[in-house]
């Protein structure tokens, strides 16, 4: 961890401060500072700035930590969050999602009292570096114009971000995540483009041109016998489409790749837009060999029913599940419940977002099939899959040692 990043710790219990002012030391952070409640925490802020990650208690007088972190999120007083109490979990879950829901990065929550490994774990998930890709600047003077011509000139890209198994780290796909090479603007992330695509019709065209992409890099990866599956997202407006399923078909055949590489992802939203018709697409696409995944499982009410719906192959239970659950009981009996649900349906798990081991650990015990996040791996172009499959996998081997089911 960096020596340089400032810490700010909240707690009326002045033993408490002490004792987790000297394990902050301990784990080399120099620049830290106190307060003995949310009132004398903001003053400090104000006075000296956002500190780069907060650790409140909860239960305080005056101001108490949910307010505190409310406030915080309210005026961006801090880069990241990390929330500490000895309360029961059913309470810690709620403020942790309370806190994300305002737009705070969580870090996690660490039971009190606090414990130098746990502490250790957790900090350690500030330094993840973020996908340069999603910092793209949110406004834009982008058109619809643009995004035809983009397709016409090839400026789409896709990213891979690689699907492991929890047991050994082998690689068994990728999810292509689309970027924009722009000429103006650089390399943009889908939530420049993909919402002014959608409500325009021109995400036709991108879908089409995407497809096209995986397609024929699936086809370069098996020719140099790199036997692994692709996933593509698909939205609500690709599923109402007629053609679709004859579409994707014909043009797997063109290039000679068998149905069963290809996953088409689709989240509940999407589903949902138009349920008749997508169903109808969904089965054509089974009927022709390809592969199903329900994407961002776990968010929407109606999940259980949709698994009854759709002929999936593959259930991607969504990071906000999996994040941090390593230290949260409640999560882990969720995810546990998933899990076994998905194995009695006789589909795949995937677990989306494990950015630490205790997190890939927790998804592997759990007995989840697969995992995805950026413990395994960033989105990275193409041609350094391979790179990354020789030299980059070896801290999910180590990792991947004996189980301990929960």
């Amino acid at each position: 961890m960096r020596a340089d990043l400032s810490v700010l710790l909240v707690d009326d219990s002045k033993t408490q401060l002490s004792h987790g002012q000297s394990l902050l030391q301990q784990l080399g952070f120099s620049r830290i500072q106190v307060a003995s409640n949310g009132r004398d925490a903001l003053r400090l802020m104000a006075a000296v700035g956002a500190p780069d990650i907060l650790l409140t208690d909860l239960e305080m007088p005056d101001i108490d930590g949910v307010e505190l972190l409310r406030v915080v999120a309210e005026q961006n007083l801090a880069k990241a969050v990390l929330i500490v109490s000895s309360h029961e979990s059913a309470i810690l879950t709620s403020v942790d999602d309370m806190a994300r829901q305002c737009g705070l990065r969580v870090l996690g929550v660490v039971q009190k009292p606090l414990a130098l490994a746990n502490l250790r774990t957790t900090l350690e998930r500030f330094e993840l570096p973020a996908d340069v890709a999603d910092e793209s600047p949110p406004t834009l003077a982008l058109s619809v114009a643009d995004i035809r011509r983009g397709v016409a000139s090839r400026e789409f890209v896709l990213h891979y971000q690689p699907k492991v198994t929890t047991t050994g780290g082998v690689l068994k796909g990728a999810e292509a995540l689309v970027r924009w090479q722009h000429p103006q603007y650089g390399l943009l992330s889908p939530v420049s483009f993909i919402p002014l695509a959608e409500q325009s019709g021109a995400i036709d065209e991108l879908t089409d041109c995407l497809l096209d992409l995986a397609l024929m890099q699936l086809q370069a990866w098996h020719a140099r016998g790199l036997a692994i599956a692709v996933a593509v997202n698909l939205s609500a407006r690709s599923l109402s489409r007629l053609d679709l399923a004859d579409r994707i078909a014909a043009s797997a055949a063109a290039v000679r790749v068998e149905p069963r590489f290809l996953v088409l992802e689709i989240t509940e939203t999407a589903l949902m837009a138009d349920l008749a018709m997508s169903l109808e697409t969904l089965a054509r696409l089974r009927l022709k060999g390809f592969s199903l995944s329900i994407d961002d499982f776990g968010t929407g009410f109606s999940s259980l029913q949709q698994l009854s719906r759709v002929p999936a192959t593959e259930v991607k239970i969504d990071r906000s599940l999996v994040h941090g659950a390593a230290d949260n009981p409640t999560m882990q009996a969720l995810l546990k419940n998933i899990i076994d649900m998905v194995k009695k349906l006789k589909m795949k798990s995937l677990g989306e977002g494990p950015d630490n081991e205790a997190d890939w650990r927790l998804l592997r015990d759990l007995g989840c099939d697969m995992a995805q996040g950026y413990y395994v791996a960033k989105p990275m172009p193409a041609g350094k899959l391979v790179e990354w499959l020789k030299h980059g996998t070896k801290h999910l081997r180590l990792a991947s040692g004996p189980t301990a089911r929960h």
